[in-house]
């Protein structure tokens, strides 16, 4: 079976443009979702792969968009809403670095 990426991307908008763009596999991501439309994404990779995709997260602005496309079901458009410590945990044949942001699903009322 194929390995589904999940894709983040950033808005047009943005005053990053030069890393609007992520793909992590799905091996290293874990989603909750949970009340109010509130998707929390926890993530978990050796260091040098952590750090970038930590990077990329670091540098939104709270309710700033963002684009999550799962396994190219298609753009969901969410907010940005915080991101977590990074964190060691042990367990394997060497240590992983793990952590989480949190999204809030855009909804447009009519």
């Amino acid at each position: 079976m194929a390995e589904s990426i999940i894709k983040f991307r950033r808005s047009s908008g943005s005053k990053m443009k030069d890393k609007e763009f992520l793909e992590v596999s799905e091996n290293n991501i874990s989603l909750q979702n949970s009340r109010e439309n509130a998707l929390t994404i926890s993530f978990k990779s050796s260091e040098n792969e952590v750090k970038d995709i930590y990077q990329f997260f670091d540098n939104f602005d709270e309710l700033e968009p963002i684009f999550v496309d799962i396994a190219n079901a298609g753009d969901v458009e969410y907010y940005f809403r915080g991101i977590s410590p990074l964190t060691e945990s042990t367990g394997g044949t060497q240590p992983l670095q793990n952590f989480s942001v949190t999204l809030q699903l855009r909804r447009e009322f009519l």
